[in-house]
């Protein structure tokens, strides 16, 4: 994952999940710091929402295609 601001661009790795209380809790790594990601509930619906949008569902319905076409001509 990629965060591009204005003070440059970091790579992200999450590592994991879980859940703390009434979040959604994401480790991950952005260089040498590791960090947490906080979602509440209204997070996770704000999210949902920008992912229901025609563009994205028609990205996430094309993605098992591209990554089997990439893998074939590697």
């Amino acid at each position: 994952m990629k965060v591009v601001s204005p003070a440059g661009e970091f790579e992200i790795v999450v590592r994991e999940s879980a859940v703390e209380g009434d979040s959604v809790i994401f480790k991950g790594e952005m260089g040498v710091w590791q960090s947490k990601i906080y979602l509440t509930p209204y997070d996770l619906w704000l999210f949902t929402k920008l992912l229901l949008k025609p563009q994205v569902l028609l990205f996430l319905l094309k993605l098992p295609f591209l990554t089997l076409f990439k893998r074939k001509s590697r």
